[in-house]
């Protein structure tokens, strides 16, 4: 199911997101006034014309919106895509009302991209539903109070939607918000097809680890679920086939708090690794550690 979910969802629609840079999904959704899925009428006008398809958050004033777009295209960094919208295309857009503009009645249908021309993520031609699901999850997860809200992103660590996984590692990973509970979760995304994915779930076992909270029994969190935990972080750190994801691994193995552990692996990765980044990473953990340097 995974699979397909990844094979329907474009790449460039994942890129849209890690684009928002400072801020995540969850919290472009938290912030922005309205969010509509929309279809582009006309986007060679002054103000690009859209049909709202539905609103996902919020009540727009009308069925067709103007966006103000243009002053972007220019005061865009050089060499910056210009932002276009071509007749027919559908696009996600997160929207908030110009101050300067509220004041007229006549502008109440006008719109600005919130945070730019990040404020947007054009739907692909196939797999749109598997977008709009996770945002209609995640925009009903922004009106709950803090602790339901990681209660539910924690929840979140189940779902069968590749997308909706993505956002939810993203504002986990902000929180700091994984517990030892989560384990079972985390260690199931580490066989995730999508390196983005084993990535993401690698840094919040990481921020686990750094903790120094590696077991909680009140959760019936033991030794043996936290070593088995280990255990598969180490593993990706040796056979991941993705240089980048055994980076991840090897960062997430130096934070587990028993040094004596984790010492002799890093030791070896330090020295058999094929990747020179891995590599790096391992010596520079070793280094961090206090532990020296092993010799190829």
């Amino acid at each position: 199911m995974l699979c397909l979910i990844a094979l329907l969802v474009e790449p460039r629609a994942f890129a849209e997101i890690e684009e928002a840079g400072e801020i995540d999904l969850f919290q472009m959704l938290a912030r922005a006034e309205l969010v509509v899925h929309a279809r582009v009428r006309e986007g060679s006008l002054k103000y690009a014309h859209v049909d709202v398809l539905r609103a996902l958050k919020g009540e727009p004033p009308a069925q067709q919106l103007r966006i103000a777009f243009r002053e972007h295209n220019w005061t865009g960094a050089q060499g910056q895509d210009e932002i276009v919208f071509p007749e027919g295309q559908e696009e996600i857009l997160f929207l908030f009302r110009n101050p300067s503009r509220k004041k007229k009645e006549k502008n109440r249908d006008i719109y600005d991209l919130y945070r730019g021309r990040k404020g947007r993520i054009t739907t692909p031609a196939e797999g749109s539903r598997i977008i709009i699901d996770a945002l209609d999850t995640l925009v009903e997860l922004t009106r709950a109070d803090p602790l339901s809200q990681v209660d539910g992103l924690l929840a979140l660590l189940r779902s069968e939607n590749l997308y909706l996984l993505e956002a939810t590692l993203d504002e986990i990973i902000r929180l700091r918000a994984a517990i030892p509970a989560s384990y079972t979760d985390l260690v199931a995304l580490l066989g995730q097809p999508s390196p983005r994915i084993r990535a993401r779930a690698l840094t919040a076992i990481e921020q686990i680890f750094a903790s120094g909270r590696v077991e909680d029994e009140a959760m019936g969190i033991g030794p043996d679920l936290a070593s088995a935990a280990l255990a598969a972080v180490i593993e990706r750190a040796r056979n991941d086939e993705e240089p980048d994801i055994r980076v991840h691994a090897v960062a997430a193995m130096a934070a587990w708090p028993h040094k004596d552990e984790i010492e002799s692996g890093l030791a070896a990765i330090a020295i058999n690794d094929p990747s020179q980044m891995v590599r790096y990473e391992a010596e520079r953990s070793l280094f961090q550690l206090g532990s020296s340097t092993p010799r190829r």
